[in-house]
């Protein structure tokens, strides 16, 4: 059984964003993984093998933000590794992607339905993540 009703995968330089749509959700009572909730509990553990479970095992949903930032970021290849393990596993609606731009993410079709954030805030998309969730 998932801990998290949604897994945040995202680039440091896109945290301004990711926080505020985290901070919406938890005002819902959604749970969220988002990596400065987790301080003390990340404290002393090996990231690699911790992610592997976070992002493959621990969330209902994984949120991947998708920029021209993420894909060069050290820590989101193992996020988004582990993501497509359990997509790919599973063959059902896992991975959600958020979209700040165009760039293309390795073993991310272009097919795959995405979510435009140019024009939203992160209270609404805040708002979408809740729906997908089934939370009025």
């Amino acid at each position: 059984m998932p801990s998290y009703d949604v897994v945040f995968s995202f680039a440091g330089e896109d945290r301004k964003y990711v926080k505020q749509v985290a901070d919406y959700l938890r005002t819902k009572d959604v749970k969220v993984f988002y990596d400065e909730y987790e301080q003390a509990h990340l404290w002393g553990k090996d990231l690699v093998e911790h992610f592997e479970l976070v992002y493959r095992r621990s969330g209902k949903y994984c949120v991947m933000f998708i920029s021209k930032n993420y894909i060069k970021k050290m820590w989101t290849k193992p996020e988004r590794r582990a993501a497509l393990a359990r997509a790919l596993k599973e063959q059902e609606e896992y991975i959600l992607p958020a979209r700040f731009d165009d760039a293309e993410v390795p073993g991310i079709s272009p097919t795959v339905h995405y979510i435009d954030l140019a024009d939203k805030s992160p209270a609404k998309f805040g708002r979408v993540i809740l729906e997908k969730l089934g939370i009025p």
